[in-house]
């Protein structure tokens, strides 16, 4: 959260606990966006969504703020038991909430839908260069960190690990955020580190220096897993993405901002607007180089779960999606 909206928030905390049946309290409202952790890259895009649709006064009162969270998975969860209203999500964890599959198997399917597609992640993995891991197989006696459990990163490597023939019970894993996870790479109390998201990411490059090497997806098992991953697809990770790295072959998948099909669509409506506005998208610029990625062209591309009606409608607007047929 930038100083300002964390200074507004910290006012309007104090004055609702000191006059709780005060008007007051009644005239604002919090649009909490659930985000990932804080090396990730979800958090600093989060925050710059959340001060683009403050800044927007799309409704009275309405305060946008952006929370830490275990990440994609987390994220569907908050938005279902409705202690988010808006979250970033990968795109293939999206898919496995709507169908009832995956993390979410044997549920119902939630009532998860699309705002925007924002910009594609890749899955990196950096190891020790001493811990001699050249591909997934070598994971095998070795202890590998796969992001905390509710994230994206985890429900993905599941699956790199399985299309291997790996499983979590062939090595030592360790559930943590990236944050939590460098200072022990670094002092050898890890061997590699996973994780799904935007490049640059701040807990890679942190400690990308040259006793660290990332671990390449063969294409061919990549695109094997495409095949019944349709969202999770073949990707490098590019050329010179981190300082001296060159390019590396992995896979990824498309980040996805989704809220309960039950919001407000007029407030969906106001909030799709207020995220294309200049002002949020020079915001998403400056928080992070993967927010110039984040383009109105590519907002309805490699989305796996139906719009909500309100951003349907914006898109219509745009003419980015047809106009629907009136029924005759």
């Amino acid at each position: 959260m930038s100083s300002r909206l964390s200074k507004l928030f910290l006012i309007i905390l104090t004055l609702t606990l000191a006059f709780p049946g005060d008007t007051f309290a009644e005239d604002f409202r919090l649009l909490r966006i659930g985000t990932g952790g804080l090396h990730g890259v979800y958090y600093p895009i989060g925050n710059a969504l959340a001060e683009g649709i403050t800044s927007a006064n799309i409704a009275t009162g309405l305060i946008a703020v952006a929370q830490t969270s275990g990440g994609s998975v987390a994220n569907v969860q908050a938005l279902t038991s409705g202690d988010i209203e808006v979250g970033l999500v990968q795109a293939d964890v999206a898919l496995w909430a709507l169908r009832g599959e995956g993390p979410f198997a044997g549920e119902d399917g939630r009532p998860v839908r699309a705002l925007a597609s924002l910009y594609p992640e890749h899955l990196q993995i950096l190891v020790r260069r001493d811990a001699q891991i050249q591909r997934v197989k070598d994971f095998r006696g070795k202890t590998i960190s796969l992001d905390e459990v509710g994230s994206g990163t985890l429900a993905a490597m599941r699956i790199v690990l399985a299309a291997h023939g790996l499983s979590e019970n062939d090595f030592n894993p360790v559930y943590l955020k990236p944050e939590f996870t460098t200072e022990r790479l670094a002092d050898g109390k890890l061997h590699g580190i996973s994780l799904v998201a935007g490049i640059p990411a701040k807990a890679i490059a942190e400690i990308a220096g040259q006793e660290f090497s990332f671990v390449p997806i063969d294409p061919d098992i990549a695109s094997k897993i495409t095949h019944e991953h349709p969202y999770l697809v073949p990707s490098v990770i590019p050329a010179e993405a981190y300082p001296g790295r060159p390019e590396v072959p992995t896979m990824e998948v498309n980040a996805l901002l989704l809220v309960h099909e039950g919001l407000d669509e007029y407030l969906v409506y106001a909030m799709t607007a207020a995220i294309w506005d200049e002002q949020t998208l020079t915001l998403l610029r400056s928080a992070h180089s993967q927010g110039r990625s984040v383009t109105l062209e590519s907002a309805v591309h490699g989305l796996s779960v139906p719009l909500h009606p309100g951003a349907i409608r914006f898109y219509q607007e745009q003419k980015l999606l047809p106009k629907e047929e009136p029924i005759s």
